[in-house]
């Protein structure tokens, strides 16, 4: 491996060579590679540095002059600078110079905020970013998909999104779905043959795999050709890239109308104040109406916005859910309806066999001890309870024969995982192709529970030795190999009897059973299989109806233990060599088999799950188990962790809320919208059975998160309001179709990420709202003073123009502040939010209009009080271009006045927009708000900058168009506490004459309407 350093050119060309006409040999040897060991990690490092990251390029992330175009066209900032313009003609330079240095620090504010903010989504998506299998070193290893280089071995599996172009060495009943580059809708059978066109279609080239495809069914390896733009999908410049035009929340669209609107009734207000005077303009009527402009403009409302939305997707992470779509975060808080998996999401998916089950034998107890291969084995008659397992026959688990060593056989080898000893990890080297095929991959069929090193989280309860074994597989599988360690039948020991594992039928979830045949020595082939019972049993010959119906009994009897049932069977194939069953279709092998027995495999609930359930039932959600395990494991779980309550249910209910997938397929849609309420417990539930289940809700008007990790979950986790992947084993089609991604595969984490949307658009309500109450209390002020005149019948604006910006400026940190603030008491007691409900919803209308009109009020009275205490009114002419003591002074003081009392009220309704009905006035209210770092330290600073701009004459007269104040602050200091006491006494009325907000918990079993 000792590459010197290509050039654009050879890389290129190198890269898209036709491979598919070259033999693996050849490839092996032109990419310096090894089939079995992979690149080692230096060489992968060395490769990255020259070949470069597994990217399109088109995908460069943030750029600094696409966020600096979209603020240049940002029609706020020119209204800025022409309102600027407008001062500098009017000869007025430090207005207009206040007014350009607002433009440009508001493009740089939004420019810097709407920058970061996109480096912290880039940053989220990357989280969500596909993850790639791949052998190094001679193992197997998880990488970022960015990460890989040519002569890489590729592991590719069902549920895989393919990250980069490989010719294959390795298939499994290998199929690939390559409708993006040949928009083929069938997916391609993989084989390893050698081609000889050079010009073979593409959708012809059945022994490559192709960057951006996706495997639905089987396993296969590759070697890595192409990376990155230099893959097919790079070189027609193409990717599928959701999110960018289609992440706009609703919210963010509703609030580009309104910016629309308010900028219209900006040029209304400039219109009203010049006609007011009969368009008779001078400096003073300039002047109001440019007061009047900005009194509604909403200054960096939208940039504001985004940041709260995406600093929220950001926290969202700490909670351990990755938001891949904004949208969904808004969407998040309407939640009404949970559909939830079972295995791994409310269950901790570390499985293991703690009973078993023979036709003549009858019951058996596993002593469990997590991932240890270590326990007895008692056999008893009967199903006993926990505490009399171990008061049975003990049983020699060296010296088994018949059908118990052929379960033990069964368990090992018709299983694609592995487990060993953490001293043990194998490093360089590996036993063979074989091995890498099976013992080191991790199907997609199931959950898995496994890290990125493969290795199971250890459990809290398992004794100290268990933390000394690792695995690699799906949890079930897990649980069967160490059931087979123990009797020390594992795959390994099987394997050195002579065992080899000759063809492998994945797991299909519309049969619910895998096999494997598998070969010793020179004997018939034997072809074990196991699933759910109900499928296993009607393939065996060996069995008559009554043992049929003791079979399918037992799994009720272990299925009421809150155990999943996996059957057991095996065929001896006579006649047929290893080779000849590579040729015969899955039917023909999976018939006259001979049924072996049952394993029952316990699976805890989350302590957390039963406490999370609680708590969205409080919320006012309803949720909903869909799990492809037995209907009476399945109702057991429920159970437990109070999906099902059996203290509020009646058996008629229980029976009513619980179904088969194949009942519910069986049902109409008619039939099934006639039902009361949609079951809360669906087993032996298909993919098929998700999307039909997500139709019914939407029929219903409901709004529902679907969880999923598979590949055939992703029609479902589309359709679903809200799609939720599973982050640890969810595969790459099932994350990219989603929506979240929950990192730790938790049903809590859901509920932790309902809680956090409801806040996000709590507090966004909040900072409208604060936003509303300003602008209708600045612009009704400006209208109504429209009736003051001075002496020539003019106009006089009760605010200047640098006035008004400096209120933008004191406002600016609280409202920040509100878009921060921490969830509310009652956020997981409100009823979900209606979808179809405005931001702008009737009790925001009415605040804005009960604390603006208020606002307006005090804010008149500490503007006429003075103006008609101190003279009889606007005594002088043209008082802003032309100041003249004796007849200015009372008028210049009034806007002192005013400017003091609407600051400080300004700041002060902060405190009542954090909630909408609670007392924030009390004693934990005033001490929250003194912690207010933000809202102290504005206040303070607002108070220094008025004694500045009011005593400081020069600035005063000629900037400020005011004069400070005297006995006018006890005036302020009154009208404000009013209008405190006000707030409160409002709230007082919402709370005693509207509706609670806390919502009517859902009751499992009780119709919701």
């Amino acid at each position: 491996m000792h590459d010197t350093k290509p050039t654009e050119s050879s890389m290129s060309d190198k890269q898209r060579q036709a491979w598919h006409t070259r033999s693996l040999e050849e490839v092996e040897k032109e990419w310096d590679t090894s089939m079995r060991q992979g690149l080692t990690s230096d060489e992968a490092t060395r490769r990255q540095a020259i070949y470069g990251f597994n990217e399109l390029s088109a995908d460069g992330g943030p750029q600094w002059i696409r966020v600096l175009g979209r603020q240049l066209l940002d029609l706020m900032n020119w209204i800025f600078v022409a309102l600027a313009v407008a001062s500098y003609a009017l000869a007025d330079y430090v207005t207009g110079s206040v007014l350009m240095a607002l433009s440009i620090g508001n493009l740089y504010l939004s420019f810097s905020q709407e920058y970061a903010a996109e480096q912290t989504l880039a940053a989220l998506r990357s989280l969500s970013s596909p993850m790639a299998t791949v052998i190094r070193d001679g193992t197997t290893q998880t990488i970022a998909s960015r990460e890989l280089v040519p002569g890489d071995v590729l592991v590719v599996e069902s549920g895989n999104s393919v990250p980069a172009d490989g010719r294959l060495f390795f298939v499994s009943n290998l199929e690939i779905d390559e409708a993006l580059l040949t928009g083929e809708s069938v997916p391609v059978v993989k084989q390893l043959v050698n081609l000889e066109r050079e010009d073979e279609p593409l959708g012809d080239r059945i022994n490559m795999v192709y960057s951006s495809t996706i495997v639905p069914k089987g396993r296969g390896q590759a070697i890595v050709t192409a990376c990155g733009m230099h893959t097919e999908i790079g070189s027609i410049a193409t990717k599928l890239d959701e999110n960018k035009d289609g992440d706009m929340t609703r919210l963010q669209k509703s609030l580009n109308k309104m910016y629309t609107v308010l900028l219209i009734a900006s040029v209304l207000c400039v219109i009203i104040v010049l006609a007011s005077v009969k368009f008779q303009a001078n400096y003073d009527v300039g002047m109001y109406a440019m007061t009047a402009a900005l009194s509604v403009l909403p200054a960096g409302l939208t940039t504001v916005m985004t940041v709260t939305l995406v600093l929220g997707g950001k926290e969202m992470t700490n909670q351990k859910a990755i938001v891949r779509k904004l949208k969904s975060l808004e969407t998040l808080g309407s939640v009404t309806d949970i559909f939830s998996d079972k295995t791994g999401t409310l269950t901790l998916a570390k499985m293991v066999v703690v009973r078993f089950w023979m036709l003549d034998r009858g019951f058996f107890y596993v002593e469990p001890n997590g991932l240890a291969p270590t326990g007895n084995v008692y056999q008893s008659q009967v199903l006993k309870g926990d505490d009399e397992n171990t008061n049975g026959q003990l049983i020699e688990k060296d010296a088994i024969d018949g059908d118990l060593l052929r379960l033990v056989q069964c368990a090992a080898l018709c299983n694609m995982s592995s487990i060993y000893r953490q001293q043990d990890l194998p490093n360089s080297e590996t036993n063979s192709q074989q091995d890498n095929a099976s013992s080191l991959t991790m199907p997609m069929d199931e959950k898995k529970d496994a890290n990125a090193n493969g290795e199971l989280k250890k459990d809290d309860n398992d004794a100290t030795i268990s933390d000394d074994w690792v695995a690699n597989g799906a949890p079930t599988e897990v649980a069967l190999q160490v059931f087979a360690h123990k009797f020390q039948l594992g795959k390994p020991a099987l394997e050195e009897q002579g065992w080899q594992v000759a063809v492998e039928l994945p797991f299909d979830s519309s049969i619910k059973r895998m096999s494997t045949l598998c070969t010793k020595d020179n004997a018939s082939p034997i072809l074990f299989t196991k699933g759910a019972a109900e499928r296993i049993a009607p393939l065996c010959t060996n069995l008559e109806n009554t043992q049929l119906k003791e079979i399918l009994a037992t799994v009720d009897q272990l299925g009421a233990k809150g155990l999943r049932v996996m059957a057991m069977a095996y065929r001896v194939m006579d006649g047929v060599t290893a080779k000849g069953a590579e040729n015969m279709s899955r039917d023909q092998l999976e018939q006259d088999l001979v049924f072996l027995g049952l394993t029952g495999i316990y699976d805890p609930p989350r302590p957390e799950s039963k406490q999370a359930v609680e708590e969205a039932h409080r919320a006012g959600i309803s949720v909903h188990m869909l799990t492809g395990d037995h209907e009476i494991t399945a109702t057991a779980i429920a159970k437990e962790i109070k999906i099902l309550d059996e203290t509020t249910m009646s058996a008629e209910t229980l029976r009513r809320l619980v179904m088969t997938g194949t009942q519910f397929d069986a049902m109409t849609d008619d039939e099934i919208d006639a039902l009361e309420e949609l079951p809360l417990v669906v087993a032996r539930c298909s993919p098929e059975t998700k999307v039909k289940m997500i139709n019914a809700s939407k029929r219903r008007n409901n709004i529902s998160a679907m969880t999923g990790d598979g590949v055939n979950d992703s029609p479902s986790l589309r359709i679903a309001d809200v799609g939720i992947a599973m982050g640890k084993n969810g595969s790459d089609v099932a994350k990219q179709a989603s929506d979240i991604i929950l990192t730790d595969d938790n049903f809590a984490t859901i509920i932790r990420a309902i809680a956090e949307g409801r806040r996000i658009y709590q507090n966004m309500q909040r900072f409208l709202l604060y936003y509303w109450i300003t602008l209708f209390g600045i612009a009704l002020l400006i209208l109504v003073c429209l009736a003051v005149r001075d002496p020539s019948g003019k106009t006089a604006a009760p605010l200047s123009t640098l006035q008004i910006l400096l209120l933008y400026i004191v406002v600016t940190p609280p409202a920040g502040a509100l878009s921060v603030q921490p969830a509310s008491k009652t956020v997981m007691i409100e009823p979900p939010r209606p979808p179809t409900e405005s931001i702008f919803n009737k009790e925001i209308i009415m605040d804005t209009v009960a604390y603006g009109l208020m606002l307006t009020i005090i804010c008149l009275i500490s503007f006429f009080v003075p103006l008609y205490t101190l003279g009889n009114g606007v005594e002088g002419v043209d008082c802003d271009s032309n100041f003249q003591a004796d007849v200015c002074t009372n008028f210049y003081r009034a806007r002192g006045s005013l400017l003091a009392t609407a600051s400080l009220g300004y700041l002060f309704v902060m405190v009542h927009c954090r909630s909408f009905r609670n007392v924030e006035w009390n004693r934990e209210g005033i001490i929250q708000t003194l912690k207010s770092k933000t809202l102290m330290i504005t206040i303070l600073c607002d108070l220094v900058l008025l004694c500045l701009f009011m005593y400081i004459p020069s600035v005063a007269i000629l900037g400020f168009r005011m004069l400070g104040i005297t006995w006018e602050w006890g005036l302020t200091v009154g009208l404000v506490i009013f209008y405190i006491f006000y707030g409160e006494v409002y709230k007082a009325c919402k709370r005693k004459f509207m509706k609670p907000l806390h919502a009517q918990p859902v009751l499992p079993g009780a119709s919701q309407v």
